[in-house]
């Protein structure tokens, strides 16, 4: 739903500089609306998945048992409905990450390049993958203790892991936060130099 509002945000279309060419503008578009796809598919399976893997003990004890070593879990109904609300941070931040990279296309595929706009879609989407990067942790920590909290004392597990694929969506996260920044500049640049004309 909020993938469809968004595209319409975009529509005011400004002055382009002489450096981009029709063909260039060309594949910029066809580049927008390919990611555009794709970003309509990532919300359809991110947005579903852990609804239908929750709904699934097997699945659940696998996963636990293979990913988490954990083996003495409660797979009634209560746990996984925690397991599932824990599992909906990490969730809810790609969802976003995904709205912001819509808007940020949406803008390109409308012609908006140097502009603020963009900017900010590209902005706060380097501020969701960086909060991926901590969600996709901490999310994993409390679905571990959602399905360990009804067992005896001492049974119970937290867990919490590190990985590589955390570390490299904090760097991917800094590095569109800077070239946000960089996109701001020149935005802010194009404008002044459109107020002299």
């Amino acid at each position: 739903i909020y993938c469809f509002t968004v595209s319409f945000s975009c529509f005011a279309k400004s002055e382009m500089p002489n450096s981009f060419s029709a063909d260039g503008l060309k594949r910029i578009r066809r580049l927008a609306w390919a990611v555009r796809s794709l970003c309509l598919l990532g919300v359809v399976v991110i947005g579903t998945l852990p609804f239908i893997f929750w709904a699934q003990p097997d699945w659940v004890a696998d996963v636990a048992s293979r990913l988490w070593a954990v083996d003495k879990l409660q797979l009634d109904l209560g746990p996984r409905l925690w397991g599932l609300a824990a599992s909906l941070l990490p969730t809810g931040v790609s969802l976003f990450a995904l709205w912001q990279m819509w808007s940020l296309f949406g803008c390109f595929a409308q012609g908006e390049l140097l502009t603020r706009r963009p900017a900010q879609h590209l902005r706060r989407l380097g501020l969701g993958m960086c909060a991926l990067a901590a969600a996709q942790p901490l999310g994993q920590t409390l679905v571990v203790l959602a399905l360990t909290w009804g067992n005896p004392k001492g049974e119970r597990q937290l867990v919490f892991g590190l990985s590589g694929d955390h570390y490299l969506a904090l760097l991917f996260g800094l590095l569109l936060l800077a070239l946000a920044q960089v996109l701001h500049e020149a935005a802010r640049v194009a404008d002044e130099n459109a107020e002299f004309v």
